[in-house]
């Protein structure tokens, strides 16, 4: 203020007495005020970095920079450039000052907001339309003499100070803060500041500079003032109803009236400012009652989901009421009881309707009544109390009893929940036991393991207790007076005489003895000597039940030495039994066969462990149905089994049992509703050299059993002695194909598919070799066995898949020639049944940027029938991937036409075998033409492999068979070959 003051002197003192002087003056002056402003909203937006003060020092900034361009003569008030300089200034200032005051209009409902804004608006419409016809048309007197950008501001800029003077009125109705009502002060001066100014636009006067002058001059101090001052809340709730009649109705109906009075009444010629206020108010208040209907149906979606909720709330605090494990009673002040779950009306015996809203107390007898007033004292003081015991007879005459806790916490002082418990078995049991020993105390009868007395010398039974008699299945009469000898069993005979040779030390032991039913049970009797009153000496025997524990034991020992699952004899009993037969047995007549079963891990991956101790149990019991009673059958754990023949000859040879064995573990199993094929690979190695140890035996039948699964499994081999070096081999080579895989010397080869009608090379199957840096180029039958078994088969199929979609990829791009190109992949059974492989398939594809009608999947019927659910979901997956499906060598496995319909697949391929007699054995040139047959009948494409000879190209073509691959359309060659070969480079 004291700025303003020497401001104003220094006008006085040095001006000339002229208006535009004093202009320059004040506004040197508010300049001044201004920064100050400025510098006091910059400290309290460092200050409050969350308190949105940044805005306000933007829009003093403005305010500020609105000052220098008119004390610097850079722009004029009303001048006739449209938006000078000074004008814009203002405008950041006017924006970032709503800015901030909306920034405060938080309300929870989402159109109170807009309703806020609008009813500002509103009454900015009706307090400016009042304005313009009151003081700034009769000033004006005709506003068409003045610039269009005069005519304007003189509305725009009180327009501006009154909209956000509003949006502070609605802020203040919610909470006067210093800020606020500074702020408000702030824009109400500048809007009489404003409207003053606009009255003398033309013609400058003193008398308005006089009014214009001040109220700007307040305004800035005002502005000054409240960036010092504490902020006010913002606004969350809807503002109160009789002012916001007065705000907004109140406002809008004098503005309604003035026009009527002027323009209808009076006739009066109408501005254009009035035209355009007018429109503008009607606008705002339609819009007004558009946001006011728009909460409306806001507050009441919101009512009806609280009410909706809260009786949710209601019906699930019910229903956890009901379901608390212990009856619950809420009671209020005056003891009735107001909540009640549904244990309550069980326990009382009475209906909810007749326990709600009752006296707690009415529900027990008058006699307890005076108890339970003391009860209900405590529990109302709050005080921790025991839990009382409460005696309650139900409407039939029971009586119960219940335990109450009321030491619950609970929210509401005037309430006390209590919670009752039925303990009338436990007080029952109480009052049992108390009368029991009242009556028994420490009699004999009533010890808890079996108690006899007999003689000292002739051992003849003069009392027992009903424990003993109990154990023993007799009463007390029919053993009393008898020998006790009479009941221990004969080959404990001998013990019982020396526990009574010993009786004076008070030997244990444990024997059995003779039930009356026949059985036998076990026993550990303690003897003693007691003295009777005569001088008498008596045994008493203290006969402890232990038949469990040695059943136990029992159990426990057999445990130790057979399988849990199956319960075979397990690796522990087979080689105790091996080696105490060959420490006897003479040469050649003890063998060994050890059998697993192919693919298990398969099985059980897919499947789960229940389906595979499943077929465990189901091959345990076959393989027990060959296997004679005096050899052994034996389980080693996994999918292992192992089998030890006695007595071996002519008429009892390894390799027969071996193939009776091999033939009903190939039979199908029924697991979880589906069959299952299962193949088995078995190993004999037989006692055939002096000094053979069991672990030789064992080693060499492993090794037989290696070697039949390098033949392609579901065989029997037997032992030879490079079978050892064999299996050494086999580890070597499974080592190395996985340090293979690491290394990229798994590559793709790939052999023409043509069309046999036309020639036309149609694609290529991809076939996987292995570029071994020892051992040269390995074929697939060399290792792929070796991956599928030991579970390499999944990453090795996973990388020729890669390789050679990108390969195509590669072809296809430089090469439109061949954009229908296509490959063939074959799919292991391992990788069929497992849960990645459309994973795998789906990102090679995207990878490679082939398109999913390019690749075809080929599967064998083994791998089908392994597991036809699994084979079909996993299908039918594959195939929603766009790519094609294919049974390869048809015809070599199960060949079943009903599992053939039901898989997705588009074509089959008809194996080698039957492809090489064509045009030379009339049986298979028969089967090749039905299965190309079967094939079209079920709109099949039928490919034949192993084409070789022009013969069998022709007969191909004879019988109508789609496509071929074999030697005489190409060998499978790498990729450089075949780019070299079909100009594919």
């Amino acid at each position: 203020m004291g700025v303003l003051v020497a401001v104003f002197a220094a006008a006085h003192l040095f001006g000339d007495g002229s208006m535009g002087n004093w202009d320059w003056w004040v506004d040197v002056g508010l300049l001044a005020v201004d920064l100050l402003a400025l510098r006091g909203a910059v400290r309290r937006a460092r200050i409050e970095p969350r308190g949105d003060w940044r805005l306000v020092a933007v829009g003093v900034g403005g305010l500020a920079a609105s000052q220098v361009f008119l004390v610097l003569h850079l722009g004029d008030w009303l001048g006739s450039q449209l938006l000078s300089p000074p004008d814009l200034a203002m405008f950041v200032w006017f924006g970032a000052m709503v800015a901030f005051l909306v920034r405060h209009l938080r309300p929870q409902a989402r159109w109170t907001r807009l309703v806020h804004l609008t009813e500002a608006a509103m009454v900015t419409a009706a307090i400016l339309f009042i304005i313009w016809e009151t003081l700034l048309l009769p000033a004006v007197k005709d506003p068409s003499t003045m610039s269009l950008n005069a005519q304007v501001l003189i509305v725009l800029y009180p327009a501006l100070d009154l909209f956000a003077a509003s949006v502070l009125a609605l802020l203040l109705l919610v909470d006067r803060s210093p800020a606020r009502w500074l702020l408000f002060a702030t824009f109400v001066c500048n809007a009489v500041g404003d409207v003053a100014a606009g009255m003398s636009a033309d013609y400058p006067t003193n008398a308005t500079l006089w009014v214009a002058a001040p109220a700007w001059v307040v305004a800035a101090v005002a502005l000054v003032g409240a960036t010092a001052a504490p902020a006010g809340a913002r606004l969350t709730a809807p503002r109160p109803k009789a002012m916001r009649l007065f705000m907004v109705s109140v406002l809008m109906a004098a503005a309604v009236w003035l026009a009527t009075i002027r323009y209808v009444i009076g006739h009066t010629p109408t501005t254009a400012v009035s035209i355009v206020l007018g429109v503008a108010a009607g606008a705002l208040w339609s819009a007004g009652r558009v946001a006011d209907f728009l909460q409306a149906r806001s507050f009441a979606d919101q009512l009806s989901s609280n009410i909706a909720e809260l009786e949710h709330t209601q019906e699930e605090l019910r229903a956890l009421l009901d379901d608390l494990p212990e009856a619950v009673v809420v009671i209020d002040r005056a003891g009735r009881i107001r909540e009640a779950n549904r244990l309550v009306a069980e326990l009382v015996g009475r209906s909810p309707d007749d326990v709600l809203g009752h006296y707690f107390v009415d529900l027990f007898p008058a006699g307890d009544r005076d108890l339970l007033v003391d009860l209900w004292r405590q529990m109302r003081s709050a005080a921790p109390m025991s839990n009382p015991t409460f005696r309650i007879v139900r409407p039939d005459g029971s009586v119960v009893y219940l335990e109450g806790d009321a030491n619950l916490p609970i929210r509401d002082p005037d309430r006390v929940v209590l919670a009752l418990r039925n303990v009338t078995d436990r007080i029952r049991q109480t009052q049992d036991l108390e009368v029991a020993r009242e009556r028994f105390g420490l009699v004999f009868d009533r010890a808890p393991i079996g108690m006899a007395v007999t003689t000292f010398d002739g051992a003849t039974i003069l009392e027992v207790n009903r424990r003993f008699a109990q154990m023993l299945g007799y009463t007390a009469d029919e053993l009393v007076g008898r020998c006790i000898d009479d009941f221990i069993h004969a080959d404990d005979n001998a013990r019982a005489a020396g526990v009574r040779e010993r009786v004076r030390l008070g030997t244990t032991a444990e024997m059995r003895f003779l039930c009356k039913d026949g059985s036998v049970v076990w026993t550990r009797v303690l003897v003693s000597i007691m003295v009777d009153p005569d001088g008498t000496e008596l045994v008493v025997g203290h006969v402890e039940d232990v038949t469990e524990q040695r059943h136990s034991a029992e159990w426990m020992e057999w445990a130790a030495t057979h399988d849990g699952l199956t319960g075979l004899p397990n690796r522990f009993r087979f080689l105790d039994t091996l080696g105490t037969l060959l420490a006897a047995a003479p040469l050649g007549s003890v063998a060994v066969l050890f059998i697993d079963l192919d693919n298990f891990k398969v099985i059980n991956d897919s499947l789960g462990h229940e389906a595979g101790d499943q077929l465990l149990m189901a091959m345990s019991e076959r393989l027990r149905a060959v296997v004679r009673d005096r050899d052994m059958l034996g389980r080693f754990g996994g999918d292992e089994f192992i089998v030890l023949l006695r007595d071996v000859s002519g008429t009892h040879d390894p390799r027969d049992i071996a193939e009776r064995l091999r033939h009903e573990i190939a039979q199908p199993v029924q697991i979880d509703g589906g069959e299952l094929y299962v193949t088995a690979s078995i190993g004999i190695t037989i006692n055939d050299r002096e000094g053979i140890t069991t672990t030789e035996m064992l080693r060499d039948a492993d090794a037989a059993m290696y070697r039949a699964k390098a033949r392609g499994r579901d065989c029997v081999e037997i032992y030879s002695p490079g079978s050892h070096d064999a299996s050494v081999l086999t580890l070597r080579t499974s080592n190395e194909l996985r340090r293979g895989l690491e290394r990229g010397e798994i590559v793709p080869y790939y052999q023409p598919v043509v069309q046999l009608d036309t020639g036309q090379l149609m694609g290529f199957e991809v076939l996987a070799r292995w570029r071994h840096p020892d051992r040269g180029l390995i074929g697939p039958d060399q290792f792929l066995p070796m991956a599928e078994e030991t579970g390499l088969i999944g990453e090795l199929g996973s990388v020729v898949l890669r390789s050679s979609l990108a390969q195509l990829g590669q072809w296809r791009n430089h090469s439109g020639r061949f954009a229908d190109l296509s490959i063939s992949v074959n799919v292991s059974v391992r990788q069929l049944m497992s849960t990645v492989l459309v994973d795998v398939v789906s990102e090679a594809l995207a990878e490679s940027g082939v398109s999913a009608a390019a690749l075809w999947l080929e599967i064998t019927e083994t791998a089908l029938m392994a597991d036809v659910k699994a084979a079909t979901v996993a299908l039918r997956e594959l195939r929603s991937l766009g790519l094609h499906l294919a049974v390869d060598d048809f015809g070599t496995g199960y060949s079943s036409l009903t599992y053939l319909k039901r898989f997705p697949v588009e074509a089959i391929k008809v194996d080698r075998s039957f492809v090489n007699g064509l045009g030379i054995d009339s049986e298979d040139s028969t089967i090749v033409e039905a299965v190309i047959k079967l094939g079209h009948s079920l709109n099949l494409m039928v490919v034949a492999e192993g084409v070789e000879t022009p013969l069998q190209l022709s007969r191909l073509r004879e019988v109508g068979c789609d496509r071929g691959q074999g030697y005489l359309f190409g060998r499978p060659r790498p990729a450089e070959l075949i780019e070299r070969e079909y100009s594919l480079a």
